[in-house]
């Protein structure tokens, strides 16, 4: 089918909230009860502190004596602070320099925001509003989505990247900011109030068979009430089953990922707590929230963190059938401690284990059905993503390329599988990398995974991008249409 023919529901678009900061995945250790958590401290003979900490302070004041330039010393002390951190290696780990650095990020993980309350996306350059949330002030001042953000308090905003629109636009609660919007041809000026924004990371509705969908998009200071009002009201309205959607879903509150679990698990662990090397805690659920019935959890590599606790726990006790993707692999909780000088540190304190004591970090938590989305081909890609195809080396050769291989077949096995996004040369070689793609392809479609192309996985995988360049897969949920398919 010529691409030209189909026509896309909708283009993936990258929403930022102004109301949110941008965020990777994360696991945010955080008791209800203030209850401080143990420091288990290394047994390893300390330093001469004294002596030490003085080499240290002459460093920092011949750098700053024999530098080129002017630093200060404020400036080269945050440095060492950094420096301790990046030593770590740890991605996770972070020194704030400022008190609204590390405030931010609180934030972003309790779901709660001081802004003007809209969506945004950039779109050719252009700041558009996709949507104002609801309540918000932007809302009942009247800016309406399709709206371009041109301005904030007089400045310009053309050509900043999203993220600098966002921190202009965000604020304390109570302050006054100007945003200045075209629409129509016409240039719109709303004064607005900055309030403090409640996102619901909480959505659910009733799906026909009284199968109830519920999505949640961050494990937020209070989730678990969120879900668990939205479980109770599907049941009430006559729920079933339940299919849980926690795809894109960057984490939060470690604790909230757990009440979550608990809320429909039969007794046993939920989650383990690994620090250096010993298990050092246990999460448990009691099984009082065992309702004895399906439900399918969806995931996808953007599944992470908190999510993931969640998602290895009902595998592992059996609570739920997990859809999608391999979730991202992020096994790693942290805390926010108070250094001795005042400032954060964001800290990754605990690896985060299965109820089976299976490792989460860098593996992932691999689902029972593995179900590739396509849907997300950008209508302006199509065209050219046809002609690209057309171009591709025909797969003909009667040969079954294993490791080590050469060919047609295996280049334009490569060149498809490129496509499709498995990591892979283009190089006509068998190499590791291809038949890890190749394996990983083949147990995605239901075949034996053994990384030889075979005629029936290039078959497949010819089919596959056809679907793909062709918009064959157009507005369809694959992995939503596997689950209730399981449920029913």
């Amino acid at each position: 089918m010529n691409p030209k023919t189909t026509k896309l529901i909708a283009k993936t678009i990258a929403i930022l909230l102004v109301v949110a900061l941008v965020v990777t995945s994360f696991s945010f250790v955080f008791f209800w009860g203030a209850t401080p958590l143990v420091v288990y401290a290394s047994q390893e003979k300390e330093p001469d502190w004294n002596r030490e900490l003085m080499f240290i302070k002459e460093f920092i004041m011949e750098t700053k004596a024999g530098y080129k330039d002017d630093i200060s010393y404020e400036d080269l002390i945050n440095g060492a602070y950094e420096g301790i951190i990046d030593t770590l290696k740890d991605p996770y780990s972070v020194y704030y320099i400022s008190d609204s650095d590390s405030q931010q990020f609180v934030e972003s993980v309790s779901g709660e925001f001081y802004g003007v309350g809209v969506s945004l996306e950039l779109i050719d350059g252009l700041c558009k509003v996709v949507a104002p949330i609801s309540g918000g002030p932007a809302e009942k001042a009247g800016v309406l989505s399709g709206d371009a953000v041109t301005g904030v308090d007089g400045k310009d905003v053309s050509g900043m990247m999203l993220e600098e629109i966002v921190q202009l636009l965000r604020g304390e609660g109570g302050t006054k900011v100007t945003m200045t919007v075209t629409r129509g041809g016409k240039t719109l000026s709303f004064s607005l109030i900055r309030e403090k924004i409640k996102l619901a990371a909480v959505s659910y509705e009733l799906l026909p068979d009284n199968i109830g969908y519920i999505k949640i998009t961050q494990f937020d200071s209070d989730v678990h009430q969120e879900f668990r009002n939205a479980k109770l009201k599907l049941i009430a309205a006559g729920a079933k089953s339940f299919i849980v959607d926690v795809r894109n879903n960057p984490g939060g509150y470690v604790n909230a990922a757990v009440d979550i679990a608990e809320q429909l698990m039969p007794a046993g662990p939920i989650v383990h707590f690994q620090h250096q090397g010993e298990i050092v805690e246990t999460y448990s659920a009691d099984g009082k929230g065992d309702l004895g019935v399906p439900v399918v959890l969806l995931v996808n590599e953007g599944s992470a963190s908190a999510s993931e606790i969640l998602a290895a726990a009902w595998k592992d006790s059996g609570t739920a059938t997990l859809v999608g993707m391999n979730t991202y692999g992020k096994g790693v909780a942290q805390q926010m401690l108070n250094t001795a000088r005042g400032n954060k540190v964001k800290l990754s304190t605990f690896y985060f284990l299965s109820p089976g004591k299976n490792v989460i970090d860098v593996v992932g938590v691999a689902p029972h059905y593995t179900v590739r989305n396509y849907a997300s081909v950008d209508v302006d890609r199509l065209d050219r993503l046809y002609e690209e195809y057309k171009k591709f080396a025909p797969m003909k050769e009667k040969s079954k390329p294993g490791p080590g291989a050469t060919g047609l077949n295996v280049f334009g096995a490569q060149q498809r599988l490129s496509l499709l996004g498995y990591v892979t040369d283009i190089s006509g070689t068998m190499d590791a990398k291809t038949v890890s793609a190749v394996k990983r392809f083949q147990q995605e479609q239901g075949l034996f995974p053994y990384g030889v192309l075979d005629y029936s996985t290039m078959a497949a995988l010819d089919k596959a991008v056809l679907q793909y360049v062709s918009g064959a897969t157009e507005g369809k949920d694959l992995q939503l249409e596997k689950a209730i398919e399981i449920l029913n």
